[in-house]
């Protein structure tokens, strides 16, 4: 663009050197040279509003790449560790001495669909160190309930843990709990759960944790995919699974996770 305002500039310049130095010229010519002079004066102004145009479309598009680089940050910024609550923690020992599970309720308390990591130690009741653990959450929605646990390697009683846990904005997932609903079917040793997808899209990955209480303790849990071939549940379709426990229990909970 420049580079033909440069051209336009010289050929005006040229045409004026031209009519000053040959006043032997007819009024025929000197009309038809001052006619090309007027066409290159406008085409130089054309040139110009052009060059102007694209410097502030330039302008324009340099704030808005800043704005959206700031609101980015604005949006990571206002994701932090503390807007994730746990709502409870559980320990359950497996029975069989190899891991002891701790389970934690989590909601997610900020706006943004956020990825979960904690990393914990456990102590016994006598403030020693037994073990370490961590575990991760993918795509837990805005306003979202569910559960995740570490499992620790140990078969010492663990009588409690000091967790850190770290938030960041999903960048590959989308949360799908908020599209999920479930119904409830109790039979002799557990229930069976219904799942359905309210979403517009497929949810994938989705698995159902049934927690068996006796009174305030969790006493041990079952889980299972709800997926069709595709490892998905399509819009508005219902998938069901029995989940069972083998002791007396007297209460269950029931938490799903996910994603798209």
């Amino acid at each position: 663009m420049k580079k033909i305002f440069s051209i336009i500039l010289i050929s005006i310049m040229a045409v004026g050197l031209w009519g000053c130095g040959n006043n032997g010229i007819s009024e025929e010519e000197y009309n038809k040279v001052v006619a090309e002079r007027d066409a290159l004066k406008s085409e130089l102004a054309e040139v110009k509003d052009a060059l102007n145009n694209q410097k502030e479309y330039e302008t324009l598009e340099a704030k808005t790449e800043s704005k959206s680089q700031d609101e980015t940050t604005n949006a990571i910024e206002e994701v932090k560790n503390e807007d994730i609550e746990i709502l409870a923690e559980y320990t359950l020992p497996d029975g069989i001495g190899w891991y002891t599970r701790h389970f934690m309720i989590i909601k997610n308390n900020s706006n943004n669909t956020v990825d979960i990591s904690t990393s914990s130690l456990a102590y016994g009741k006598d403030g020693t160190m037994v073990a370490a653990a961590d575990a991760s959450f993918k795509a837990l929605g805005a306003g979202c309930v569910s559960v995740f646990y570490e499992a620790f390697e140990t078969d010492t009683e663990i009588d409690h843990y000091d967790t850190d846990i770290n938030v960041s904005p999903s960048k590959h997932y989308k949360s799908v709990i908020q599209d999920l609903s479930y119904a409830q079917n109790d039979i002799d040793g557990g229930a069976v759960f219904q799942v359905t997808n309210n979403g517009q899209e497929a949810a994938d990955f989705v698995e159902g944790y049934a927690m068996f209480f006796l009174g305030d303790e969790l006493i041990g849990y079952d889980s299972a995919y709800f997926t069709d071939d595709d490892s998905e549940i399509k819009p508005e379709k219902t998938i069901s699974k029995q989940l069972t426990y083998s002791k007396n229990f007297d209460r269950i909970e029931f938490y799903l996770t996910g994603r798209r």
